[in-house]
């Protein structure tokens, strides 16, 4: 099995720890380890390093190297300018391609803390057996909240031979609040965390049907793989194509998908809160740094060189960084992105 890994996007909704040239992929979020690099350690029984591909931005390749021990630097391939999941997938899998066309892949993110890695392993052994006989296979994460920030997956028929995976019914993307509830409810119903398994080739031929011109464009970069015009094919290729999603443009379409729910204890940590309730372990409030509180419930609190004194607070999310300081209600954490681009509007780039 080989591993591709995306690494790219700023993690705005991170701000201001997360910066365009400093993201939450290189960050120490849950450990003393960066995301990246618990990403990598997480598949190494399995998967050699040897055997793991990177996408990840042009201004962040050095800073993910960094942090991607034992992975070849000829592995980690940049965009030139932000592609969408769906030629960013791509093009990792023409360079895997290229060298197998036979493989069969594992594609997921560098940003997600997965809690029982155990049996994430055991989840791709066993979606590695399936992957042949489907178009692809997806992982499911059993939801223990009715969120309305993630995709679900429905399940279907069980596959035979195959205990433990169904047909996906259908996706549905964000539900509202009323829907979400429902769906946990019926227990029909899953996270989607976008990782999936496939045979390379499988793949490529799904994205040949179903967005022709990624799959041209692609084409074009794979002649060009190894040459003095890479750089320069891959930025002319792409420049004018659209920036699909992969969910949209392959797992909504292909008909013959496949899930393997699993307990992966898995979070996105796609915002401050997300973060919290990772990290919280039991306890009211999570801190770093020097902070003293009292009368302080249900904070997330990080501090970086200054002391970080609380009275009679609750539900705040506040970030220390060397220029700047977050403070925010825990409820409003998923509405960080106005912010972010309210301080890019008021203050240029320097704080971003």
């Amino acid at each position: 099995m080989i591993a591709l890994f995306m690494a790219g996007g700023s993690g705005t909704r991170l701000w201001p720890l997360s910066r365009e040239n400093n993201p939450k992929q290189v960050q120490s979020l849950v450990s003393n380890k960066s995301l990246m690099t618990q990403t990598i350690e997480r598949v190494l029984p399995l998967i050699e390093s040897e055997n793991i591909w990177i996408v990840t931005s042009e201004n962040c390749k050095n800073q993910i190297a960094a942090h991607a021990p034992g992975v070849p630097e000829g592995q980690i391939i940049a965009e030139p300018f932000p592609l969408g999941t769906n030629l960013a997938v791509g093009l990792g899998a023409v360079h895997i391609a290229r060298r197998d066309p036979e493989a069969v892949i594992v594609v997921g993110w560098a940003d997600s803390y997965i809690g029982n890695e155990s049996e994430f392993l055991t989840a791709l052994e066993r979606a590695h057996r399936l992957a042949p006989e489907v178009d692809g296979v997806i992982l499911a994460v059993q939801p223990d909240a009715p969120r309305t920030e993630y995709g679900y997956i429905e399940i279907g028929e069980p596959i035979s031979g195959h205990d433990g995976a169904f047909r996906i019914a259908a996706f549905e993307e964000k539900p509202d609040a009323v829907k979400a509830r429902h769906f946990i409810e019926t227990g029909f119903h899953f996270w989607n965390p976008g990782i999936s398994v496939w045979k390379v080739s499988r793949l490529l031929a799904l994205m040949e049907k179903y967005k022709p011109d990624h799959f041209a464009a692609l084409e074009r970069v794979a002649e060009a793989l190894g040459t003095a015009e890479e750089a320069t094919v891959i930025e002319q290729s792409f420049a004018h194509l659209d920036r699909t999603a992969i969910d949209h443009a392959i797992f909504e379409k292909a008909p013959n998908m496949a899930t393997i729910p699993v307990d992966l204890n898995w979070s996105d940590i796609g915002s401050w809160s997300a973060l919290y309730d990772v990290r919280r372990n039991g306890e009211s409030n999570v801190t770093r740094g020097t902070v003293v509180s009292l009368d302080t419930d249900k904070c997330l609190i990080l501090a970086k060189d200054r002391l970080i004194a609380t009275l009679g607070v609750t539900d705040l999310i506040i970030v220390e960084t060397d220029d700047a300081i977050l403070i925010a209600h825990k409820n409003d954490s998923q509405r960080l992105k106005e912010l972010h681009s309210l301080v890019r509007d008021r203050t240029g780039a320097r704080y971003l």
